[in-house]
């Protein structure tokens, strides 16, 4: 079925539950990704969990036909439901897509595919348009004054006020790219500081919106220090493609890199002086983002100080490499980040 934009976020939040396959799909990628999060979300909880997730490539979905319907038909081996993803190559692959959902009868599993802008004469978008326990999504970039009321809405949730001027040019800035778009929100919200106790905040001036939007391309080191560290190879390339196309110097990367392993060292080495992980991370300044902290404790239970400390050493001497030796930044900075 093809879902109309005005129907589009409540779809997403309230899913057909007849529907067993959902297409994400347009020119916003940010937009895309979120809604394919928030799909997911409905399935598990963890996007990250490793035995209901399964990321599949197209490619792989390419080369071997039966892999999809046999991930769309196992069980769960934990129990509950299990989510198939495909971020990428799914249109070379749509023949295989469409043999899969055809062969495999409806089941609790469910099927994530996001994509690119699609034409309307491309088959994956028509397959998913004619389901009828399929969906079709599409992620149109939003104008500025659209993206002015999302983000409103988006501080007031937070206990803020925006000043007009201050929206309009924060709109402005990041029209285009919905996922930059709430990163920015985390950002300003880290900058101005908390709401107060009765549950009353302040409000987020012009001078705010300036200082926190000079260089957007840290929020893309953000999302790729936490994919990289994470495991997530698809979103820590996607993102590091971006950096480099933004023309974002590999140095500045590494730094991010750098800076994140610190942290995660710092808070560790609290931990075995026997504070409790809790106290330790109130201890980090500036402090964790409190939509981040999910992500920061995953990471400290994924990485021992004993392979944090070497992968320090080596970010640094990377670092160095781009310096010194004329090497090709991009590659040595690519390889270090897979």
């Amino acid at each position: 079925m093809k879902i109309q934009t005005r129907d589009i976020d409540r779809f997403v939040k309230s899913p057909d539950p007849a529907c067993r396959a959902f297409l994400v799909y347009g020119p916003d990628e940010g937009l895309v990704r979120e809604r394919a999060v928030l799909l997911g979300k409905h399935v598990v909880e963890d996007l990250s969990d490793p035995f209901n997730v399964i990321d599949l490539p197209g490619a792989t979905v390419e080369e071997d036909p039966a892999r999809l319907a046999d991930e769309l038909a196992a069980m769960s081996m934990m129990g509950g439901r299990r989510l198939i993803r495909i971020r990428d190559g799914a249109e070379k692959a749509v023949a295989m897509i469409e043999d899969a959902l055809k062969t495999v009868p409806a089941s609790d599993n469910i099927l994530v595919i996001e994509a690119g802008d699609l034409k309307p004469s491309s088959k994956l978008r028509s397959l998913f348009e004619k389901m009828k326990d399929g969906a079709a999504i599409p992620c149109y970039v939003d104008d500025a004054g659209n993206l002015s009321r999302i983000l409103a809405q988006d501080f007031t949730e937070q206990g803020l006020k925006i000043e007009r001027d201050a929206l309009m040019s924060l709109s402005a800035k990041l029209v285009g790219d919905r996922a930059l778009a709430r990163s920015m929100v985390e950002k300003i919200i880290t900058y101005i500081g908390p709401v107060t106790e009765n549950g009353q905040g302040g409000t987020v001036t012009l001078d705010d919106v300036l200082a926190c939007t000079e260089d957007s391309s840290l929020l893309y080191i953000d999302d790729l220090t936490r994919a990289a560290f994470s495991g997530d190879a698809v979103t820590a390339g996607q993102m590091l493609e971006r950096l480099f196309q933004e023309g974002t110097h590999a140095v500045g990367i590494l730094r991010g890199l750098q800076n994140h392993c610190k942290r995660l060292l710092f808070v560790k080495a609290l931990v075995e002086d026997g504070e409790n992980q809790g106290s330790a991370m109130k201890k980090l300044r500036p402090p964790v983002f409190f939509k981040a902290e999910k992500d920061f404790i995953a990471h400290l239970n994924i990485w021992t100080s004993a392979s944090l400390k070497p992968l320090l050493e080596q970010l640094a001497e990377t670092e160095a490499e781009c310096k010194t030796t004329g090497a090709m930044d991009t590659t040595i900075t690519d390889r270090m980040v897979f």
